[in-house]
């Protein structure tokens, strides 16, 4: 029998609050009670089991995590396993936390490698612990660490996806955050609302794990541009883009990823409603009177994007998202503008060129469910978001089948069900989160400025990604998407099967389920890896960059990225599966040296809309930086071409955004490697 008293003078434990307690067995016996629901006399008994082994073991001075770790090895001992579940203690061993500070982790191309970069992945790290144990029931996270499915943004458990709005709303109310201290009015100046845009963004950043999107920009910004002259109106532009790509403010000291779509045209709705002017009051006007200055906007912004940032090199941010239409096309007053934003595509890759095909655009930040009417006349009230993506392992469901068609889509609808089933406990787990209102850690979110919160139910989508559709055909018909017209057959038939499974469950759940071209930049090398492990030899045969060591799939629906084929017949295979993806979908072309003129991409982009069904086109460069001198070059390039030195790393797209090759993981980098270049039948070596 343990002496009580000799057990207090003699053993101390470290405590997480940075404190020495004398030891008191009562305190495992609460902490089993509280956390774990065990019943008193199991709670007593582990107690002393623990003690006895503590003291013999002669130890002077404990930790708390020691502590807990030898409570929970009782726990499983007596088959306790969800007690012990629910008993775990989230964080990161020494050797792990040592690493991460002295290395840079290459999960998100997006982070810097410093102490905000470490921060952000020791949270991270911690929230995805949270949510498997707490937030998924035990057959979503098994599933997604065994690599069936990968949930987006773990580590941004307590946050929505991504979201789309318009300045409307800040240029009625003005900036008011939860919590902050002071309020501004409605700007009445053009730079005062960029602050509040920028200020806003960033506030929308820290409530989100994604993109953080603002649609009809220039035309927002239209009715505070009058009266100001080409010089001034290229200054503003130039002030917004360089805000958003040195903003690194943000989680992690990151860029904001920011979106900013932008307009030729008024779009059908929004032509007749009164715009909203300086100061929040209405201008008298409707928005078709402002065309010509959001036009003269647009144009403003691109010419910075062609010129580039200090030293040469592409802005990074914010992303320009450029809708063209019918109306656009046949139009002489477009000719120069579309020339632009090609030269721009061209020369430094930032353009998305986005087709509105029909009568009426949809704008992103509607969100609207199907059949709802689109209240345009109070534009400050148009904003969505998704809530969650998951993505599914393609791949697998082929080495599963071995096949069998019928047992293919069978595994297909059940890996799409355990994605619902993850939303459906996001969504459970946010609405506790968001049921605390302006108290809570969502504030922001649940404010109601104008009557509604600010993330809305009614426009919130549920993402289901895909990666790897080419290494499915390639396992089930033997054939890459882009190689015979059957394999492009059996893609178009199973994508069309799984959307309409969405439908069926959409209509099962109440949630709206839209598929989706998943940014996999880290979630195909990890699919990869894991069938590897898991699948092999069958998946050997399909996992791409095997004999390099840095492995991937095709990302979501895209052909292979080596298929030697024309950017138009690339944009009319992928197009054929667009219309069946209600989410972001684009068509990556990939450009060499030299660079394809203004002109031939002006070309394709105008064929493309008309001959394809492709929703989105990128034209995406590569570019070499030097550390020794600062130079950036077109092209890659093993040694700066100005001073010599290989102290050099690649600027290329890795997903939809620019950032250094030599953050990527390194699946990415032999994807970049494999990469088929338009105008050059050179890849890169390095």
């Amino acid at each position: 029998m343990i002496n009580r008293e000799t057990t207090d003078m003699t053993l101390f434990v470290r405590t997480s609050e940075e404190d020495v307690s004398r030891w008191d067995r009562s305190r495992i016996v609460d902490g089993l009670l509280r956390e774990t629901g065990i019943d008193l006399e199991t709670a007593e008994a582990i107690s002393r089991e623990v003690e006895r082994q503590i003291v013999s073991s002669g130890i002077s001075l404990l930790t708390t995590a020691l502590v807990r770790e030898l409570v929970d090895a009782k726990l499983v001992e007596r088959g306790l396993e969800e007690a012990s579940r629910l008993h775990a203690r989230l964080g990161f061993p020494l050797y792990d936390v040592r690493q991460l500070i002295s290395l840079q982790n290459k999960e998100n191309a997006n982070i810097p490698h410093g102490p905000e970069g470490t921060n952000l992945v020791l949270a991270d790290g911690i929230k995805r612990e949270f949510a498997l144990h707490e937030v998924f029931s035990a057959d979503v996270a098994a599933a997604h660490v065994a690599g069936d499915v990968h949930l987006h943004g773990l580590g941004f458990i307590d946050r929505p996806y991504n979201c789309c709005q318009s300045l409307e709303y800040l240029k009625k109310f003005g900036l008011h955050l939860p919590h902050a201290l002071n309020v501004a009015k409605p700007a009445k100046h053009a730079e005062v609302l960029l602050a509040h845009m920028v200020r806003f963004g960033a506030a929308l950043h820290a409530n989100f794990a994604g993109a953080i999107a603002w649609d009809i920009l220039n035309l927002s910004f239209a009715p505070y541009l009058t009266g100001m002259g080409d010089k001034e109106v290229r200054q503003f532009a130039q002030m917004l883009v360089y805000e958003f790509s040195q903003l690194t403010s943000a989680r992690g000291g990151q860029s904001m990823f920011t979106d900013i779509h932008l307009y030729w045209h008024v779009p059908a709705g929004l032509r007749d409603v009164e715009a909203i002017g300086p100061a929040g009051q209405p201008t008298g006007r409707a928005w078709s009177d402002y065309e010509g200055q959001a036009r003269r906007f647009a144009e403003a912004i691109f010419h910075v994007f062609r010129k580039g940032d200090g030293a040469g090199k592409p802005f990074v941010f914010p992303r320009p998202v450029v809708h063209l239409n019918e109306a656009f096309f046949a139009s002489n007053e477009s000719a120069d503008f579309l020339r632009l934003i090609c030269d721009v595509a061209a020369e430094k890759g930032n353009t998305c060129f986005t087709f509105d095909r029909g009568t009426e655009a949809v704008l992103p930040c509607q969100g609207f469910p199907q059949g709802e009417e689109r209240p345009y006349v109070e534009p400050w009230k148009m904003r969505s978001a998704a809530m969650q993506n998951v993505t599914l392992n393609l791949p697998r469901l082929g080495y599963r089948s071995a096949g069998d068609e019928g047992l293919l889509h069978e595994l297909a609808a059940g890996a799409l069900a355990l994605a619902v089933k993850a939303h459906r406990q996001k969504k459970d787990f946010m609405e506790k989160l968001l049921s605390l209102g302006e108290e809570g850690p969502l504030s922001l979110l649940a404010m109601r400025t104008d009557g509604l919160p600010y993330l809305r139910a009614d426009r919130t989508v549920y993402l289901i990604g895909l990666a790897g559709l080419n290494e499915l055909s390639r396992s089930h018909k033997g054939k890459e998407l882009h190689e015979t017209p059957e394999a492009a057959r059996f893609a178009l038939d199973f994508v069309t099967r799984l959307r309409e499974e969405t439908r069926r469950m959409e209509r099962e759940t109440g949630l709206r389920l839209i598929l989706e071209q998943t940014p996999a930049e880290t979630t195909a090398y990890r699919f990869a890896r894991l069938d590897l492990k898991h699948f092999s030899p069958a998946a050997g045969r399909f996992v791409r960059g095997v004999a390099r060591g840095g492995v991937y799939y095709t990302n979501s629906t895209h052909l292979s990225v080596s298929a030697d084929m024309a950017p138009l017949e690339r944009a009319r295979t992928e197009g054929r599966l667009h219309p069946l993806i209600e989410g972001t979908a684009a068509t990556t072309i990939w450009t060499g040296e030299p660079p394809p003129a203004g002109g031939e991409i002006a070309g394709i982009v105008e064929r493309a809309f008309r001959e394809t069904t492709v929703k989105s086109i990128v034209f995406s460069p590569d570019f070499t930086t030097c550390a020794a001198c600062g130079a950036t070059t077109r092209g890659v390039c093993k040694a700066c071409p100005v001073c010599g030195s290989d102290r050099v790393d690649g600027i290329a797209m890795i997903t939809q955004y620019f950032s250094r090759v030599g953050g990527w993981n390194r699946g990415k980098i032999s994807e970049w490697k494999d990469r088929r270049r338009f105008g050059t039948a050179k890849t890169p070596t390095a």
